[in-house]
């Protein structure tokens, strides 16, 4: 990265939000991108986080960045497939909805408060930064804490730089699977300030990049550059693999992972009937499923006909949290990996699990057949027969996953988040060059 010249900002809000042991998609890839651009010698890098309640950018200290980019070694509680019936989880649901509501109302009073002191000066809502330097978005900045009209502002009036980091547009493509109508409207507002605010938006698919520019057409196209960098596909962990804590000890072999959080988008349905239906038929030789993933939108129903499914208890494990060391024992260990989602923007799991050496099946929609590099088996995302077919003849010819394993060592190109780090560094210090224009 440059030298000298001027800084680089990454906003690391959705990292130093997370909970302890929390884990996703959107959480990996920000912190495994801002690993690695710290560790690149001479980087003009410093880190920052929006306050929404202030609506302002501010820095953050080393020792905050080192808490926020460590994840939690927290190990897995002891679980099984049991958990909280839906009735639960829908007064759980409901009681975050209230609290957030609630919030929403103070923080808005307290905002336009602020606002009424601050006036019309720009720069109170990023003080540290310099007309030039460039502000780099990779976490959530979809989800209505950032205000895309203080970005806007920064850009137009301050002379910031703005690049982010999309992972997908399934809130647009496919709003049936996301619960409320305003996040999908709060979505659409994200994909116009994308296409009219940005300089540089890094796409993590060439799927996603077309769909991005095909979006961005409602709103004139696009006014900056599109660039794609593919996900690394290397779990880091400082630990030693270890085991996840489970009321029957998983052995090395004898188990399928299938990791994600658990929503509705991502077909555990699917899995369910399946593993149901393996019971039901009472087949042998069928490995033991873990669910590797957090409970999200639409898996209430799903998980308590889990709980109360006595016929896959021996069969099926849920793991809601895991450390980074527990993952990497589990892909070392797993016979194979499982990801029937309806639709991705990338599908890390099936890229991390071609670079443990085992093979995937995975659905043949969007991105996937992408990340599957040819060495993954796809099937459509409702074609029951399909998968229940492929997973006993996996069970019953145990040489045809020796031969893919095989087959996937010998060719498989791992993708290290050093070398989709340098590749994001370099458009970086790309768009760092380019002069700058305040309109």
């Amino acid at each position: 990265m440059a030298e000298t010249g001027p800084t680089i900002w990454m906003d690391l809000t959705t990292s130093l939000r997370a909970r302890g042991g929390q884990t996703n998609g959107t959480l990996r890839v920000e912190r495994s991108f801002a690993r690695e651009l710290q560790q690149l010698p001479g980087a003009q890098l410093r880190f920052c986080r929006y306050d929404a309640t202030r609506r302002r950018f501010e820095s953050v200290d080393a020792t905050a960045v080192a808490d926020a980019l460590t994840t939690s070694a927290k190990t897995s509680a002891p679980s099984a497939h049991r958990g909280p019936g839906a009735s639960d989880a829908r007064a759980d649901r409901l009681g975050r909805r209230i609290e957030r509501a609630v919030r929403l109302s103070v923080r808005g009073a307290i905002q336009r408060l602020h606002e009424a002191v601050r006036g019309g000066d720009t720069a109170a809502h990023f003080p540290e930064a310099q007309p030039g330097d460039v502000l780099l978005l990779a976490g959530e900045n979809w989800s209505g804490r950032t205000d895309f009209g203080v970005l806007a502002r920064l850009r137009t009036e301050r002379g910031l730089k703005i690049a982010a980091v999309c992972q997908d547009l399934i809130p647009v493509t496919h709003p049936q699977f996301f619960e409320t109508g305003d996040f999908v409207a709060q979505y659409r507002r994200y994909v116009e300030f994308l296409a009219q605010h940005t300089d540089l938006v890094i796409a993590i698919s060439r799927a996603t990049a077309d769909e991005l520019k095909k979006a961005a057409q409602a709103h004139g196209g696009m006014r900056g550059r599109i660039a794609v960098v593919e996900l690394g596909s290397d779990v880091a962990s400082a630990a030693e693999p270890q085991p996840p804590q489970t009321q029957s000890p998983l052995q090395a072999g004898q188990f399928v992972i299938s990791v994600s959080t658990i929503q509705s988008r991502k077909n555990f349905d699917l899995l369910y009937r399946l593993w149901h239906r393996f019971a039901q038929e009472d087949r042998s030789g069928i490995p033991r499923l873990v669910v590797v993933g957090q409970r999200g939108f639409g898996s209430d129903e799903l998980l308590a006909a889990i709980a109360q499914d006595a016929s896959i208890k021996d069969r099926f494990t849920i793991l809601h949290r895991t450390s980074d060391a527990e993952l990497t024992w589990l892909y070392r260990n797993c016979a194979y990996t499982l990801y029937p989602s309806y639709v991705e923007g990338w599908g890390l799991p099936v890229s991390e699990s071609l670079a443990y050496g085992k093979l995937c099946l995975a659905s043949n929609t969007s991105s996937l057949p992408e990340a599957g590099a040819g060495l993954a088996l796809h099937f459509g995302p409702d074609d029951d027969d399909a998968w229940h077919t492929a997973i006993i003849d996996l069970a019953a010819n145990p040489q045809k996953l020796t031969e893919a394993e095989t087959r996937i060592r010998a060719t498989y190109r791992q993708r290290s988040w050093r070398q989709a780090g340098l590749e994001l560094a370099g458009y970086l210090d790309a768009l760092l060059a380019r002069k700058t224009v305040i309109d």
